[in-house]
């Protein structure tokens, strides 16, 4: 995966300190990161934005768990580091187990390790960002196992995860000294 090592000039990392005050006052309800600090570049679209991804941390018709796998699979196939080693600690916090996430790593979503349901979940969302229309195959296997809302739910994360890797990875976004804390478990 890749780990940012270009000699590029990174985008610029917001302080938090110095900010404007929408911007600081996001900050005030988050972890101080590197990819929130380089998001607040987009002073007017920042607070909305993180309003928007905090709701990913809300209870979901999807479950956790599997929001979660998916999660670590668009940073694999992405290969976006960044994303990756924050997104394992939690993982962790909802359940998924050490064997999915090295599974997920090597990119074997067929794993044993993984239920029917979610082997077609993630099915769904390797088809969704390597062919964006997902096979008609695929989308019948979804259908038949998970809800529109559940379906809608994963595009959102699959799109969310997407950008993020990509603001990342162009962006030349250092990783942090160390992940921020899993947010507290989400309870519906």
């Amino acid at each position: 995966m890749n780990a940012n090592v270009s000699t590029a000039e990174p985008l610029t990392l917001v302080d938090p300190a110095n900010a404007s005050n929408p911007v600081a006052n996001t900050f005030k309800s988050i972890p101080n990161i590197n990819v929130f600090r380089a998001l607040a570049n987009a002073e007017t679209l920042f607070p909305a934005y993180l309003q928007y991804v905090s709701l990913l941390f809300n209870p979901l018709e999807l479950d956790s768990a599997l929001e979660r796998m998916i999660v670590l699979h668009v940073a694999a196939v992405s290969q976006c580091f960044y994303i990756w080693r924050q997104s394992v600690i939690v993982a962790r916090s909802v359940g998924v187990s050490q064997e999915q996430i090295a599974a997920l790593e090597i990119g074997d979503t067929g794993s044993s390790f993984f239920s029917e349901k979610e082997k077609i979940a993630l099915r769904f969302a390797d088809e969704a960002v390597q062919l964006i229309e997902v096979t008609d195959a695929t989308y019948a296997d979804t259908k038949a196992l998970f809800s529109d809302r559940a379906i809608t739910e994963m595009l959102y994360v699959i799109g969310t995860y997407m950008f993020l890797a990509r603001l990342l990875r162009t962006g030349r976004v250092p990783l942090d000294e160390k992940p921020a804390d899993a947010p507290p478990p989400r309870t519906k």
